[in-house]
């Protein structure tokens, strides 16, 4: 192991796999990469951007499936470089917004993060669930914690769009009453807000497709949370966790490489607000803008639109809340050794039907993709 190597591991000492085969084969990735410069990181990057632009298939075959693993593994170890870099610049007061090179390698990640996002989403997989025997979805650290909420979140995303296809807004819209008007009557209680409760008027614009655009910043958003958590497990909203900041040092660390992509950015640092039972940069705008207006009116529950939150005209942001949603589902797998049948009661119990963290729908389509698309029995 190389000194850079050693000293990425140092820092993010939970990426790396407790078992030995699989952190073997992760530590040659990293050390293929870790001596590059941020030119030629770029140009290694670019490269797997002509192959997905030039694939033709019609289906996702096995070799681009574990293709793409290696892949998101690599720009996984190219993120937390950089990360290593934003801190010590940061520390140093050397930051800079104009550096060439760091532009760069940035757009060429959000391209290739995109490519791939979009080859899953259009793509039918040569086989059921093709991505879940690679190792990098079967190791217990942080990267095997985001690889698995990208693939199951563009999947997801995939299904819910193909489910609006088929009328599901409708069948929503007529059900609302007796499905989900008690959890946004007890959101507009918590915040104090008295504006109709229906679907339409909960969501701005309505339920809709979620357009290819949103996709590749949920995508990106993904990959990058969690970069500067420094537990072994990632935070859920229960008694016995202590709350820490790593989405607000996650939000600083995708304002500046993302270089303003203000979705991804926001992405990022509102995956743990859980309408204010948990943390982050929402509750401190919410209490910064009531203290400059008192009479401030918040008109929906939930946008597709990131300015609306900073605006705070939208309480939340619909990719946030469904990065929340799978993300504190793979927590309870994976970190916690709950099955999935376990997990879904236990985030229905505790985090909907004690109170309300996690948005409803997006759960309830999570969960539906989990039987259908996945074929657990829950």
């Amino acid at each position: 192991m190389n000194s850079k190597t050693t000293e990425f591991y140092k820092r993010f000492q939970y990426c790396i796999s407790s078992d030995k085969e699989i952190a073997k084969k992760e530590e040659d990735i990293l050390e293929n990469i870790i001596n590059m410069s941020n030119k030629e990181t770029a140009a290694y990057m670019r490269q797997y951007i002509a192959k997905l632009v030039s694939y033709r298939k019609n289906f996702l075959d096995a070799e681009t499936a574990e293709l793409i693993c290696k892949m998101l593994i690599e720009i996984s170890f190219v993120l937390r470089i950089q990360y290593i870099n934003y801190l010590k610049d940061k520390e140093n007061n050397t930051l800079r917004n104009d550096d060439y090179d760091i532009n760069n390698l940035s757009k060429i990640l959000q391209i290739l993060i995109s490519e791939i996002a979009m080859i899953i989403y259009t793509k039918e997989y040569e086989t059921n669930n093709i991505f879940d025997n690679f190792y990098a979805l079967k190791t217990n650290n942080i990267i095997g914690h985001c690889l698995r909420i990208f693939f199951m979140i563009i999947e997801a995303t995939s299904f819910f769009n193909e489910k609006l296809n088929k009328g599901a807004a409708n069948k929503m819209r007529i059900d609302f009453k007796k499905t989900y008007y008690k959890f946004s009557e007890r959101i507009y209680k918590r915040y104090n807000l008295n504006n109709p409760n229906t679907l339409d008027s909960n969501v701005k614009f309505g339920v809709r497709k979620i357009e290819n655009s949103t996709i590749s910043e949920i995508a990106i958003g993904v990959l990058m949370h969690d970069i500067s958590l420094d537990k072994p497990k990632d935070y859920i909203p229960i008694q016995s966790e202590e709350k820490d900041n790593h989405s607000i040092k996650d939000y600083g660390f995708a304002k500046y490489f993302m270089r303003g992509n203000e979705g991804v950015a926001l992405t990022v640092s509102l995956h743990h607000e859980y309408y204010s039972h948990g943390y982050g940069l929402f509750t401190e705008l919410y209490k910064a803008v009531l203290r400059r207006n008192p009479n401030h009116k918040i008109e929906y529950i939930v946008s597709y639109d990131y300015k609306d939150i900073l605006t705070l005209q939208s309480l939340t942001y619909l990719p946030a809340k469904m990065l929340e949603v799978i993300d504190v589902y793979d927590t309870l797998t994976m970190s916690m050794n709950k099955t999935p049948k376990e997990a879904i009661s236990f985030m229905t119990e505790n985090f909907l039907e004690k109170e309300i963290m996690l948005d409803p729908i997006i759960t309830d389509i999570f969960i539906e993709y989990l039987k259908e698309i996945k074929r657990i029995k829950l």
